[in-house]
């Protein structure tokens, strides 16, 4: 063992005033996961054709056939046509009623598709319109058509995505919220005018339905860091839409049928 060679006298600079503060560490931009949006265009193909349909089966008789075999009419569903809960999600009253969805969809649709994804977009989409026609069927005796549920279901999946990634998202998910609340109210204020013939429950049913379904199934993001050198964080989702998830899709799916059943059974 070598002797340690003796340090020479260092006297430290006397400093005067407060210590200075060290500087705060640069911020670190993490790029956030971005799905390419497809669903959303086929869904708005897809409304706008049947609308098409619908123009061209009134023009030819009169009488808007589509509209005939596909809106939610709870009478012919308590008789067995139960796929109108479905169909009617596709269907519009008018060119106002369909751009005014349509634009909806592109918006809201692109926005939700990005950050879900394909495949747990469309679960979504699907079964909030489901849940808004159910919830017409056992709380209104009129007639109703239009996409308006599922796009509420829409909001409520953003509305989820935002609050339980806040910590992460911080002012952007404040301000998002914000905004989806905001719109959600007014919709439902214009709702409760009763002068557009707006169908409020299939909209709070279909957002009910975005809201509780997302809370399962949505995407719950957390920061990973490579334990490697010089290596980028990066966005890791930490409820990734596996099998265990499609258990809630099923158990939504379950609830959907008893509520079915039972609002065939009260219009019986």
């Amino acid at each position: 063992m070598t002797s340690a060679s003796p340090l020479p006298n260092f006297e430290p600079p006397t400093t005067t005033g407060a210590p200075a503060e060290a500087e705060p560490a640069p911020p670190v931009r993490v790029r956030l996961p971005a799905y390419p949006v497809r669903v959303t265009y086929f869904f708005l193909g897809l409304i706008i054709l049947t609308f098409i349909g619908q123009f061209i089966s009134e023009q030819l008789t009169g009488f808007d056939l589509v509209a005939a075999y596909g809106e939610k009419i709870n009478e012919f569903i308590a008789a067995g046509e139960v796929w109108r809960l479905l169909t009617s999600v596709f269907l519009h009253g008018g060119i106002i009623h369909l751009l005014f969805n349509a634009y909806a969809l592109y918006v809201i649709g692109r926005q939700v598709e990005t950050i879900f994804g394909p495949l747990r977009f469309s679960v979504v989409y699907l079964c909030a319109g489901l849940a808004g026609s159910v919830a017409s069927l056992l709380l209104t005796p009129a007639p109703s058509l239009g996409a308006s549920g599922a796009l509420f279901g829409l909001i409520g999946a953003e509305a989820v995505f935002l609050y339980r990634n806040r910590k992460l998202l911080g002012e952007r998910a404040r301000r998002g919220l914000q905004n989806i609340l905001f719109i959600a109210v007014i919709n439902l204020a214009i709702g409760l005018q009763g002068a557009f013939h707006i169908d409020n429950w299939a909209h709070i049913g279909g957002l009910l339905g975005g809201l509780s379904l997302s809370w399962f199934i949505g995407p719950l993001w957390a920061v990973r860091v490579d334990p490697v050198p010089g290596a980028q964080p990066t966005i890791e989702d930490q409820q990734p839409f596996t099998g265990t998830r499609w258990i809630a899709v099923l158990a939504f799916g379950l609830i959907i049928v008893a509520l079915t059943v039972l609002g065939i059974m009260l219009q019986r």
